[in-house]
């Protein structure tokens, strides 16, 4: 590859790690991310530290946390020391595991939080009780947007518009 490409490249892993760390990922996840996606065979880690100038220890960190987020994978190169990492080609697929696997399970911890905090309300405290109803539904809005989109089923946008008059 010539300079010129090298140089478009690392602006382009610049810009997806600043995308990255905005989603609430560090940005390191995303410069990997996107050296193994645009990489024509699998990379090892080795390769990974030094193309992105990074310690071995941050990529190692990285890779195993996109592994569990199954936005990569590990695949043998022959030495079992030294593996080689793929990214799954369907970007779609990669964006679902993430919604799925961190984006739906918070929402869900705070549903479960929300309704466990609606269980300690006074019943005489009926602002605090509308407050936390109005939480619950928007959470409960988020949770069941969330389970479709990754269902891949149509989300009612007639809910959206009862909750943003709630909010509101």
């Amino acid at each position: 590859m010539n300079q010129e490409f090298e140089n478009k490249r690392k602006v382009l892993a610049d810009s997806v790690g600043d995308f990255i760390k905005y989603w609430g990922f560090k940005e390191i996840h995303g410069k990997v991310w996107l050296s193994i996606y645009l990489s024509d065979k699998p990379i090892t880690a080795k390769k990974l530290t030094s193309h992105l100038g990074v310690t071995k220890g941050l990529i190692s960190t990285a890779l195993a946390e996109l592994i569990a987020y199954r936005v990569i994978n590990k695949v043998s190169l022959g030495d079992a020391r030294s593996p080689g990492y793929t990214s799954s080609q369907d970007l779609l697929e990669v964006i679902l595991s993430i919604l799925q696997n961190r984006e739906l399970k918070l929402t869900t911890k705070i549903e479960e939080n929300i309704i466990a905090l609606s269980k300690e309300v006074s019943p005489r405290n009926t602002e605090m009780d509308e407050k936390i109803k109005k939480l619950q539904q928007m959470t409960h809005f988020a949770v069941e947007s969330l389970n479709k989109l990754l269902n891949q089923k149509t989300i009612s946008t007639d809910k959206l518009k009862i909750i943003m008059r709630l909010v509101s």
